[in-house]
C-alpha cells in the first residue's frame, strides 16, 4: 500500500489534479483478483462530500471522512479509515485529499505511526492568489509547504513568467530546495509527467 497525501489551499484545483492523477495510478496498476487499484479518502469539515460525487462519477472509490479536520480533531477517525480501507480493498494506493483548512505534515505522520507506511505530499498552490495568501494567512501557508514532498503551482495560465518566477522563490523560502511543478490542471498531464513526479516522490515504491 502507498499512499499520498494531497494538500493545497482552498481553490487551488486539487480535485482537478486528483483526477488526473488517479486515471494514471489506476492505468498503471497491476490487476490483482479482490483489489482495489486507487482509493480517495476525501476529508470534508461539513457534513456531505461535492467532489466526491465527481470522483465517483469516474468510477473510482471514494471514502469521506466528515466532522473535522484530519490532521486534528479527526486524526483517530482518519487511522480507523485507512485501516478499513486497507482490508476492505486491498488498495494498491490511497490518495487523501486534505481539506484546505488542514497541515498535511500531520495527517502523514498519523498514517505513518499508524501504518508504517511511507507517506508522501504532494502541495498544490494557485500561482495566480499566491500573494495574497501569503499577506492574509502566512503562518498557515507556512504549515502547509512543511514536510511537503512536491508542489505543483497551478493556474500558471493565469500568471505570467516573472510572476512564476517570483512564486517559485517565494515558496522555497519556507521549504529550500523543494521540486517546484508549474502546471495548468486544465490541460490533461502526460504520463512521463507522473513518472517523474512519483519517482522522486517515492523513488523505492514507484517501482514495486
Amino acid at each position: 500500500m502507498k499512499v499520498i497525501v494531497l494538500g493545497g489551499f482552498l481553490g487551488s484545483g486539487k480535485t482537478s489534479v486528483l483526477l488526473q492523477l488517479a486515471e494514471f495510478l489506476v492505468a498503471r496498476s497491476i490487476k490483482k483478483e479482490n483489489a482495489t487499484p486507487v482509493v480517495i479518502v476525501e476529508n470534508e469539515i461539513g457534513g456531505s462530500g461535492v467532489d466526491n460525487l465527481l470522483l465517483e462519477n469516474q468510477g473510482l472509490t471514494v471514502k469521506n471522512l466528515f466532522a473535522g479536520c484530519a490532521c486534528c480533531t479527526s486524526s483517530a477517525q482518519l487511522a480507523d479509515t485507512v485501516s478499513y480501507l486497507k482490508k476492505e480493498f486491498d488498495p494498491q494506493w490511497i490518495i487523501i485529499e486534505a481539506t484546505g483548512l488542514a497541515y498535511p505534515d500531520k495527517i502523514k505522520q498519523t498514517v505513518e505511526d499508524a501504518f508504517g507506511v511511507e507517506t508522501a505530499i504532494i502541495t498544490i498552490v494557485d500561482a495566480k492568489r499566491w500573494f495574497r495568501l501569503i499577506a492574509a494567512m502566512e503562518s498557515f501557508v507556512s504549515g502547509q509547504l512543511e514536510n511537503a514532498s512536491s508542489v505543483l503551482i497551478n493556474k500558471i495560465d493565469c500568471v505570467d513568467q516573472s510572476c512564476l518566477d517570483s512564486v517559485t522563490a517565494s515558496i522555497r523560502s519556507y521549504n529550500p530546495g523543494i521540486p517546484c511543478y508549474p502546471i495548468s490542471a486544465i490541460i490533461k498531464f502526460t504520463d512521463a509527467f507522473w513518472e517523474q513526479l512519483l519517482e522522486n516522490l517515492l523513488p523505492d515504491l514507484i517501482r514495486s
